[in-house]
Order: structure tokens, then sequence, then C-alpha cells
């Protein structure tokens, strides 16, 4: 299969923003309905690759046609594709995808703001939000699709050592100091990870904030965060 990538936000978004979201990603939807021409040999998923958006594609029964390697780290025992089908573990959450699916098969169309995310929880991590953006491919001979987005909630992993050290031309340990504190660990955390003193640890930030004009923590996190 093939593995998509989707955006994700995790907090509520006002009206004007859910807007904004559908707009973009109807465009893409728009795309991938273009890709299943028969003679494109293109993926549906190409575009959702490119940005790196964890997502899925659905036919008009429900069946999974495609899905994305960032799709799949996301995966385990309470969520996961299953039989061609995507199994949700929780009761709840589970009949309110299958409620969805019913929709898309039925006659007339439907808004993708008419659906609710859905809320899948995780046992042992927090949980995956789950936006459906239903998409109409039967001009190429397909059924009806819908595209799944998922938005994995915790903690994202750091910008590279190497890319933050080149940037901003510190040194490989002030980089390494600049990773852990870009996850907002305080420099006490980021000493103790790294084996070296508190004193050690201040010092290089105290280059890092000159190397990068910023003055204060949040400062830092709010610069590096920018780095991919």
């Amino acid at each position: 299969m093939d593995i998509l990538d989707v955006g994700s936000e995790a907090g509520a978004l006002d009206s004007q923003e859910e807007q904004i979201l559908a707009s973009f990603t109807g465009r893409l939807m728009e795309i991938a309905a273009s890709s299943l021409r028969r003679d494109t040999g293109t993926s549906a998923t190409a575009a959702f690759n490119a940005m790196r958006v964890p997502a899925v594609v659905l036919d008009g029964n429900g069946f999974v046609i495609e899905v994305n390697a960032v799709a799949e780290g996301i995966f385990g025992t309470d969520i996961k594709i299953k039989d061609r089908r995507l199994f949700v573990r929780d009761a709840a959450s589970r009949a309110l995808f299958n409620d969805a699916i019913e929709h898309l098969k039925g006659p007339g169309e439907f808004n993708s703001l008419d659906l609710e995310p859905i809320i899948v929880p995780r046992t042992d991590k927090l949980p995956v939000i789950v936006r459906m953006w239903p998409f109409d491919a039967s001009g190429h001979g397909q059924a009806g699709r819908m595209l799944l987005t998922l938005n994995a909630l915790g903690p994202r992993p750091g910008p590279s050592a190497a890319i933050i050290a080149k940037t901003f031309r510190l040194t490989p340990s002030e980089a390494k100091l600049a990773c852990i504190i870009a996850r907002g660990a305080p420099p006490d955390i980021a000493a103790r990870e790294l084996k070296i003193s508190r004193e050690t640890a201040r010092n290089q930030l105290k280059s890092v904030f000159a190397k990068t004009d910023t003055h204060r923590q949040s400062e830092l996190v709010a610069l590096l965060s920018q780095v991919g």
C-alpha cells in the first residue's frame, strides 16, 4: 500500500479556520480524484506524501485503497488496517466511523464539515483525531471515495541537530542542547540527557541565545519550531 501524510492540527478550529481547511483539503481531493484516471499511473496519495500528511483513502464501500507510510507509523492495537478496512478498537469511536461509512454509501452528497472528527482513544498514548473528507471520483470510472486524515496527538520529534548547527552556526554540542530545548525541556533536564554539568548547559544555552538572536527559552523554542 502507498502511504499518506497529512498535516496535524490538535486544537479545536473556529468556523473560519474550518472553512479554510475544508477549502484547502477540497483542492487536494480534486488532485487525488484526477490522479485516479487509469492512464495517469499516479498515486492518489502523491500530493499528501509531498506534504507529509498521514492519510488513508477508502473506496465507496469503506475498503482501504491506499495508506501512506506516515499513517502506518500511527497504527497499533487501537487503530490499524485489518482485512482491508480501518479497524478502531474503541467501540464508541468504531460506531461513529461505521455510521460515516454507511452515510458515504447512501444517495446524495454531504459536506466534510457535516462530519465531526472522530476521537480514537489509545491505551498507552494520547488519542488520534480522524477527520473525514468525502470526494467523488465517479467521473473517472470509480465509486465515491473518502480521505481520512490522522492526527496523532503527542510530542513531535524535534529538528535535526545537524540542520540546527548549519542554520545557526552552532557547535555540535550547542546543537544537541538546542534540540532538547526545542522540545520544551528546561536546561537542567537537557544537562542530564547530555550528561554535562548544569553550568556547562547554561553556558551553552547563552551561546545559543546569542547565535540565534533570542533572549528567552520561549523565543528559542518558537524559532526552532520553524526549522524542518
